[in-house]
């Protein structure tokens, strides 16, 4: 147990300050699965039933189209691989499905994305509407959306693939970008930072009903 003493008052708040402070907790604890079937990185990951899927990447002087799944006991299978080796790609998840979009593989960008069904099959959906790697993923109700990134030129388009990989295009992100970063909050994927020529501060938010806001910048 730490010692503790009030270091001052007022205003109603009391100052405390620990003295050989530690905290213990038996429950957690690492483990190291299987490593990857091949040391590689600027990979992709994204879920779908009792799966984590990490796919593509790149070592030199490989570009990788193996999926390596790791299941809810950590044994590690490996599916059928990207129809296209690719590194730089994106992964998100909607319904049944984990997909990975987009990517690399000299000299050429791709628009190409694989699903991955809850039993690790794999099919092949329509495309993205640009070719392009760089991008970022994020998930929102029933949609994986695939935002910014950079093929021919920088892109503001985004994707939105819903539980029956039906592919729409929603209003574009508020300013083009690639290397920017998704995630997922509450009713809302948010798609944050990049770069262009600068670097951006812009964080665009899309909702369940794949309407966009542009929430306050990143600090």
């Amino acid at each position: 147990m730490a010692d503790a003493i009030i270091t001052r008052r007022g205003g109603g708040l009391v100052e405390i300050e620990f003295n050989n402070f530690k905290v213990y907790n038996d429950t957690v604890t690492r483990t190291t699965p299987t490593k990857l079937s091949q040391a590689r990185y600027s990979l992709a990951g994204a879920s779908v039933g009792d799966y984590a899927l990490f796919a593509g990447g790149y070592s030199s002087p490989s570009y990788y189209a193996t999926v390596n799944a790791y299941d809810t006991s950590l044994t590690r299978t490996t599916p059928t691989g990207l129809s296209q080796a690719r590194y730089n790609l994106a992964g998100a998840s909607v319904g049944d499905y984990a997909l990975f979009a987009g990517g690399y593989s000299s000299p050429s960008y791709y628009a190409t994305v694989d699903a991955y069904n809850s039993s690790l099959v794999r099919s092949t959906p329509t495309s993205l509407s640009v070719v392009k790697s760089s991008l970022a993923g994020a998930s929102v109700g029933d949609y994986a959306l695939f935002a910014g990134g950079f093929g021919s030129k920088y892109s503001n388009i985004v994707d939105a693939y819903d539980t029956s990989l039906t592919r729409t295009t929603p209003t574009g992100l508020s300013q083009a970008r690639y290397s920017l970063a998704g995630a997922s909050v509450g009713d809302y994927a948010l798609f944050a930072g990049g770069t262009t020529e600068t670097d951006s501060d812009v964080v665009d938010a899309y909702d369940t009903s794949l309407t966009r806001t542009t929430p306050t910048s990143l600090s």
